[in-house]
């Protein structure tokens, strides 16, 4: 019968994630982009005045003008950025973007994060304002940006999101071809027989190592192809390769393949004035060099100039991946994610050991559970956490300590006799764990009251099932107070909920936790217990639950 509890919580997580497919679909297709109407983008393209039908391939909107001249586009960061869930669930994000491929404006189209956190990164005056001015299509460039206060995990996922939408851009296989170590003995005319590596951990960055047939290090190869693949000439990008030496000087460079047309691709080749410009400088050099010293090839300007172009981009992100090694972990979060996972573990120690050994620095660590993961991580397990993961899956990448409290939380209770997470984890109960030592003399409700009390966990769970599958919009963490201990950007109803349980607890012991919370019923429902072979009243409305689901999502 234990086993069949579990199936049916398993088989209502199952519905609701075949049904979020159809949402997910929904992104696909780009409804909320084409919704979009011309007016909505005269803000940032004031000249606009046709907003072309979206473009699957490249999964944008182009803006024209009267003149029916391209002045911008705009773009979604799903389906590409789906995979990037902050607390709850992914952003949609749109992105406008101007003529040149600079970023002018990015706001968010939908959301299924946390209604309060996505409030607080669409409010921040600082968050989304600072890409505006960014050049689109080489997010390796951009200058990292601060995550918004009480909504860390939220704004991780909406920068994860950006960033991978406009990462797909750049390493479209515009040229397959691989780099050949035969191409490159033109610029090392002593050697007969190279060998190259590619060095680089960034997909989007292709250099490496040159050697000689004694294993030695001759120079370093540079492609321009796929980093600068958006930068065009007459027709398009143009794919080159430089030769440095051993102390990484610019030895040359040779055009493989272009996009451009001839004769003009074929004047480049045959002109050395920009080698003979750029010769025996370094990266930085070369990064830093002023392009207006080249006036390009006579009858080839423009290819000659997007080949500069190239060269010099392409360098800047070879500088800042040099400059980035080991300089961008972001230690703030690998503490918070690891002192998650600790605390985790350290109550489940806890819910295994006898009550002598769990008095010693039990107060200690209700107030580091208090403070830490309430106040300063903010990553408890919640009905909004549940539904949200049922749907879209558990966000690993951003929060990996959060997923093993959440998952150790749900499995214990299934395979012991062990309620671990809202005895010894939640920062909730620990709160109202240490209002039990007030001194308030205590309240016995009659016995009639507390079996109706008992009900409101599964009327809430009711709730929460109803509001899962769309029968009613509703922000299930205002439901219970877990929000609450990120004041900053909780709702008034989360922070209603929290006070009223506080002040019930100083009279009934644990009194939230055991008249109000559906989360704490969902765990004492996955419980093992001496009766757990037993069919009890529980189960019939759990399988009403799941009925409910099936007639709902079907």
């Amino acid at each position: 019968m234990h086993t069949c509890r579990v199936v049916l919580f398993l088989g209502v997580v199952f519905l609701l994630r075949t049904q979020h497919r159809e949402f997910a679909e929904n992104q696909l297709d780009a409804i909320a982009l084409k919704s979009l109407t011309v007016e909505s983008v005269q803000e940032w393209l004031p000249g606009a005045t046709v907003l072309a039908s979206w473009d699957q391939q490249s999964g944008t909107r182009t803006v024209l003008s009267m003149e029916e001249e391209k002045i911008g586009a705009i773009l979604q960061t799903a389906p590409i950025g789906n995979s990037a869930i902050g607390y709850l669930g992914p952003t949609n994000l749109l992105v406008v973007l101007s003529s040149d491929g600079r970023i002018l404006d990015i706001s968010i189209l939908v959301s299924e994060d946390t209604v309060e956190h996505v409030t607080a990164v669409a409010d921040s005056k600082d968050f989304l304002s600072a890409y505006k001015g960014l050049a689109w299509d080489f997010p390796d460039l951009w200058p990292d940006i601060d995550t918004v206060s009480g909504a860390t995990l939220t704004s991780y996922a909406v920068k994860s999101a950006i960033r991978r939408r406009a990462g797909s851009q750049v390493n479209l296989s515009k040229f397959p071809d691989e780099v050949q170590a035969s191409e490159l003995l033109p610029f090392f005319p002593g050697l007969q027989s190279l060998k190259i590596e590619s060095h680089s951990e960034n997909p989007n960055l292709v250099f490496g190592p040159v050697y000689d047939n004694t294993d030695g290090i001759a120079g370093y190869f540079l492609r321009t192809s796929p980093t600068a693949n958006s930068l065009s000439g007459y027709q398009g990008p143009t794919d080159t390769l430089i030769a440095f030496d051993e102390q990484f000087r610019y030895l040359g460079s040779l055009i493989r393949s272009s996009y451009d047309n001839e004769p003009y691709v074929r004047y480049v080749k045959e002109d050395t004035y920009l080698d003979d410009l750029v010769r025996g400088k370094t990266i930085d050099e070369i990064s830093n060099y002023d392009s207006s010293e080249y006036e390009g090839v006579s009858g080839a300007t423009m290819t000659s100039l997007n080949v500069l172009s190239a060269i010099q981009t392409t360098a800047r992100h070879l500088q800042k991946y040099n400059n980035g090694q080991g300089s961008n972990v972001n230690w703030s979060w690998i503490l918070i994610e690891c002192l998650t996972a600790m605390l985790g573990f350290a109550g489940i120690c806890l819910s295994f050991v006898g009550m002598k050994h769990r008095r010693k620095g039990r107060l200690p660590f209700q107030l580091i559970l208090i403070g830490f993961l309430g106040f300063i991580a903010g990553e408890m397990l919640s009905q909004a956490v549940v539904v949200g993961w049922a749907k879209n899956g558990f966000p690993l990448a951003n929060a990996p300590g959060m997923v093993f409290l959440c998952l150790s939380a749900l499995t214990i209770p299934v395979v012991s006799k062990h309620n671990t997470y809202c005895d010894h984890i939640c920062p909730f109960g620990a709160v109202q764990q240490l209002t039990m030592k007030s001194g308030i003399e205590k309240v016995r409700l009659p016995k009639r009251l507390r079996r109706f009390l008992k009900l409101v966990p599964g009327v809430l769970l009711l709730i929460t099932l109803l509001a899962a599958t769309g029968c009613f919009e509703l922000d299930l963490a205002s439901i219970e107070p877990f929000d609450a201990f990120s004041f900053r950007v909780a709702g008034w109803f989360t922070i209603t909920i929290a006070l009223t349980g506080l002040v019930v607890s100083l009279f009934v012991p644990m009194g939230y936790c055991r008249y109000g919370c559906p989360t704490g019923g969902l765990l004492n429902f996955l419980r093992f217990n001496r009766k757990s072979h037993q069919i009890q009243l529980r189960d019939g409305f759990a399988i009403l639950m799941l009925i409910l689901a099936l007639l709902i999502t079907s």
